[in-house]
């Protein structure tokens, strides 16, 4: 019976410090989960540009379905946090919003599993949705900033700014290297691809200055040597159009930053 109550009671410890510890890391819990959120909406327009400009090529069919699972289950997630109660109605636009992408975008990639292409009306609205949405989650990262009173180290805002860069660069990179109806796609972008691999490239040289350039020597220079080639690509790009290579470093890229996000938070 004392082993029992023992037991209850180291429960009841270990549990009470389990909330004490969940309680203190829900605000930047918020933050990384909202900044997530606003990287898998952008990949997944991303992929269905690879997808639909690849006649359906099943690798980048899967990720899309990966990346709208992934949204919906980081989301749920998030309005779980009791920080997200002090960005309710942030959430609430993001769900409409995303409610509307996530039906255009499963609706874009079944027409191309039976017919083999899109209707270009719809993926050029869902472009739209998309930029929309990606709006309601900066302003949600924002307020959560405010709701919360915590701001990131600057090094950490730095590396998701540019997380978030290469990821519009990419999407636009594809849309407009894999189809012949690329330019319907581009009244989604606010920037050309020359402005946002200039802020790509200002950034950059900002986050060197901000981490430990020790600990960090090997990612920086990871970033770099990928960097280079996506730059020249985009510099030539009427030349020599690679959105195949690009996303694929792209993504590297951003797993890079992630890192260098988790050294820092």
């Amino acid at each position: 019976m004392k082993t029992l109550t023992a037991l209850k009671s180291l429960l009841l410890i270990t549990f009470s410090l389990f909330i004490a510890v969940q309680v203190h890391a829900t605000p930047q819990q918020l933050l990384a989960n909202v900044h997530k959120l606003r990287l898998l909406s952008t990949e997944s327009l991303t992929n269905f540009y690879m997808y639909s400009g690849l006649d359906a090529d099943s690798k980048y069919g899967k990720k899309i379905i990966d990346n709208l699972d992934a949204f919906n289950k980081t989301f749920e997630l998030t309005r779980q946090l009791p920080a997200a109660d002090g960005i309710e109605d942030s959430i609430s636009t993001i769900d409409t919003s995303w409610q509307q992408f996530e039906e255009l975008i499963r609706i874009n990639y079944n027409d191309m599993e039976t017919q083999g292409f899109p209707n270009v009306r719809l993926v050029d609205e869902m472009g739209k949705v998309n930029a929309s949405l990606l709006k309601s989650l900066t302003k949600a990262y924002e307020d959560a900033k405010i709701s919360t009173g915590i701001t990131p180290p600057v090094a950490v805002e730095t590396a998701r700014t540019l997380a978030m860069t290469m990821e519009e660069i990419t999407s636009q990179y594809a849309a407009r290297g894999t189809s012949n109806l690329g330019q319907v796609f581009m009244g989604s972008y606010e920037r050309s691809l020359e402005q946002m691999a200039d802020a790509f490239r200002i950034e950059l040289v900002n986050l060197k200055s901000q981490v430990n350039p020790e600990s960090s020597k090997r990612i920086l220079r990871a970033i770099d040597s990928k960097w280079n080639f996506m730059e020249r690509s985009i510099k030539n790009y009427n030349e020599n159009t690679v959105p195949f290579l690009v996303t694929s470093y792209s993504e590297r890229i951003i797993m890079n930053l992630e890192e260098l996000v988790a050294m820092h938070d």
